[in-house]
């Protein structure tokens, strides 16, 4: 049978799990109020139970459509169903040749330890379709994860002479760099994927990360402040920008980020110490300015 173009080349929308690379639901402009269109509303709030009733309703009425089909197994997949997800991902491919089906179905098959059976299934997407660099740059993913680092990196350097864009490869060929301890390549890659996706925060936190051991912590702030603007909910950032600020000795900074951390979660000791002696330090340095204030009162009154 011949191949057919892949129909997920359509808008998709991409989850980036870096240790587990797949891709996610479809966001495709299907007929308003459709069962499809509420499927994707639901899911991307996080009801996924709702989402597979509205995704099964789609299928009800259409039970060939590829998409709430694909949907739906992305949805299983979250929830660890993976037998119910690898029976429509068969039934998608039995019909069309699809990547995104296929690098589900090998992360699926990895999680589970079948390896064999999840490169067999990178090694084919890789093969049928040529013109994409994910499947290779997964591949290169699992290899990296294996420790197999000369293997990996040789995937994502053929990854990106298919696609010179692709943000996610430049990030994982970065992160190899930094586990081999090659700073100026480590840095080049994540700016170029920073460069490339500068929303992403897992590209501005690895970026921040080798920014920090560098000693470049003001550029690490910066990129780090950007981190808690897209996800505002993040206590951990908040605290590691505290500490960048109180190691630049800017306290004023320092305590307002602290306090973000304990609005969103109040569990750490260390933020509170951490409080306890820029107050302390601020305190200090208030006495020291009133004195120095009073001295010179006394010097001017005097005649």
């Amino acid at each position: 049978m011949q191949n057919k173009p892949s129909f997920f080349s359509v808008r998709f929308i991409s989850v980036l799990l870096i240790g587990l690379a797949w891709t996610g639901c479809i966001n495709y402009p299907a007929p308003t109020e459709s069962h499809f269109n509420r499927g994707v509303e639901l899911y991307d709030q996080g009801k996924h139970a709702e989402a597979i009733d509205a995704y099964k309703l789609a299928l009800r009425k259409n039970p060939d459509d590829p998409f709430a089909m694909y949907n739906l197994a992305v949805v299983y997949q979250d929830q660890g169903k993976h037998a119910e997800a690898i029976v429509l991902y068969r039934k998608i491919l039995a019909d069309t040749e699809d990547t995104n089906s296929r690098i589900n179905l090998a992360a699926i098959y990895y999680d589970r330890g079948d390896h064999d059976l999840a490169f067999q299934e990178l090694d084919t997407a890789a093969e049928k379709n040529r013109d994409s660099a994910e499947p290779l740059s997964v591949r290169g993913e699992y290899l990296e994860r294996e420790g197999s680092l000369k293997k990996a990196e040789s995937k994502y350097i053929k990854a990106l002479a298919i696609d010179d864009q692709h943000a996610l490869t430049y990030f994982r060929l970065g992160r190899l760099y930094c586990k081999q301890e090659q700073f100026a390549p480590c840095m080049e890659k994540i700016e170029k994927a920073v460069e490339l996706k500068p929303k992403t925060p897992a590209y501005l936190e690895a970026l921040a990360t080798q920014n920090e051991k560098q000693g470049n912590y003001f550029e690490a702030i910066n990129l780090l402040e950007s981190v808690s603007v897209l996800q505002p909910d993040r206590a951990d950032i908040f605290v590691w920008l505290g500490n960048l600020y109180k190691s630049e000795k800017l306290y004023k900074n320092a305590i307002r980020r602290y306090w973000s951390a304990i609005a969103i979660k109040d569990s750490n000791p260390n933020v509170h110490r951490s409080l306890a002696e820029i107050y302390g330090w601020l305190s200090e340095l208030e006495l020291q300015e009133l004195e120095n204030l009073e001295d010179q009162n006394a010097l001017a009154k005097s005649p």
